[in-house]
């Protein structure tokens, strides 16, 4: 029952993306298992950019299932659109399956989104305005509207005429902009996604399961990053769902056993989108230096995204919290031509060193960072000549830089991404990844 899971190890934007549509080439199956349409993944496939946010990074390998997961909220809409978007540049959704069990993202939860967050004036967590929290209170709460609940016609109308004036009263209090749509408009439209996509949908953990048990090659691939669950990440500043190791299990439908492989996307710097504590934040001409070279603008947002030095720290409570069995470290040609390159070790708060992630956000706004500092390296003419030969021939500074963090990690660095290309990766296990 071989399984491979990948994990964003800081707040999201690590290369999740690259990583997932590198690995996934033996997979049967790739399966998304939280989040919604607020995470991003961009995948490059020879000429073609792939710009997801929606759909399993998978979806544009031909012949494999993407599987939305039940822990997923979906916005319908813009799925669909996306979907479009695959089809017209040669890829196909004919094996992307949907679970019964997902939760949807309907306008008013969007709506309810952004009066949320300006109801909050100076205290703001910098939420995507997608409808994402919203969508996962109405879960918690008991009421949502879930993709199999498409396929029971008078079951789903009975649920939009007591949900609707409801919302609308919640709209009302919380000044948001109006919603103009009635239970037949809206119960017309959710017909028409029955209509484009219910075939899709399924049951999605018997399928994931059924799939281990015929010794297939299940891919668990998670948004954002451990730093933005809902538990353990930097709350209130983080996403509305778990993303550390323990959502594969509740936002797939599958047991902790079944669990192999848990991979930890590392950027080889720290980056984060919207409010929140960032001990090694840069600014000036530093932190533009990482965003230019590094492209940091976000695939759902367009936001610039905030830079800073690698952060061990938070690294050691994301590997703690997913028990991550290897490392791919991405972008490390980003730091290319940097004299020296502090890294993160530890934390002084109040004169006192803190080596673990504290809970509280006061304490973490007066953190400072205690460096390490190690030797940069020069920048490289041939990748692809780079690539071919094999870790042995990076810049002995970088092979510094990353056992480094192997050890302070004692996780081994196994994927080594040196670009943005599917192909500029340097694998140290051979591609040897599934059983």
């Amino acid at each position: 029952m071989p399984s491979l899971t990948i994990i964003g190890a800081q707040w999201g934007d690590e290369g999740k993306g690259k990583i997932t549509d590198y690995l996934d080439e033996k997979a049967d199956l790739i399966v998304r298992f939280q989040g919604g349409n607020n995470a991003g993944h961009t995948i490059v496939v020879g000429d073609k950019v792939f710009k997801l946010h929606g759909l399993p990074s998978g979806v544009v390998r031909p012949g494999k299932l993407a599987v939305i997961g039940n822990g997923v909220v979906v916005n319908m809409e813009e799925l669909l659109e996306e979907i479009d978007h695959v089809e017209a540049e040669g890829g196909s959704i004919d094996g992307l399956r949907i679970s019964d069990r997902a939760h949807l993202i309907m306008e008013y939860h969007k709506k309810l989104d952004g009066a949320e967050e300006k109801y909050r004036g100076k205290n703001v967590v910098g939420t995507t305005k997608k409808g994402i929290g919203p969508t996962y209170q109405d879960k918690i709460a008991r009421i949502g509207l879930r993709a199999g609940d498409l396929l029971e016609e008078d079951f789903l109308k009975d649920k939009l005429t007591f949900l609707l004036p409801y919302k609308k009263d919640l709209m009302d209090m919380l000044e948001a902009e109006k919603c103009n749509c009635t239970v037949d408009s809206l119960f017309e439209k959710m017909m028409g996604w029955k209509d484009h996509i219910g075939k899709n949908i399924c049951d999605t953990s018997v399928l994931i399961n059924d799939a281990l048990d015929d010794d297939k090659n299940v891919l668990f691939e998670g948004a954002q990053g451990a730093m933005l669950d809902i538990d353990h990440g930097t709350y209130p500043f983080v996403t509305s769902s778990a993303t550390c190791g323990g959502g594969v299990c509740t936002g797939a439908g599958v047991a902790p056993n079944r669990l192999d492989e848990i991979v930890g996307c590392l950027k080889a710097y720290t980056t984060r989108v919207g409010e929140g504590p960032f001990v090694t934040e840069l600014s000036g001409d530093d932190e533009k230096a990482l965003q230019q070279k590094g492209g940091e603008f976000g695939v759902t947002t367009g936001r610039g995204r905030r830079c800073g030095w690698l952060d061990l720290v938070v690294a050691e409570h994301a590997t703690r919290m997913c028990g991550f069995t290897a490392l791919a470290i991405t972008k490390l040609d980003v730091l290319n031509d940097f004299e020296t390159l502090p890294v993160c070790v530890a934390y002084d708060i109040d004169g006192k060193k803190v080596e673990h992630f504290p809970a509280s956000i006061q304490k973490l706004e007066k953190a400072k960072p205690i460096y390490k500092e190690l030797k940069g390296w020069k920048s490289w003419n041939d990748t692809e000549a780079l690539v071919k030969e094999g870790y042995d021939a990076l810049p002995q500074e970088m092979k510094d830089y990353v056992e480094f963090i192997e050890s302070y990690l004692s996780t081994p660095a196994d994927i080594i991404s040196v670009g943005p290309d599917r192909k500029e990766t340097i694998d140290r296990r051979n591609g040897e990844w599934w059983n």
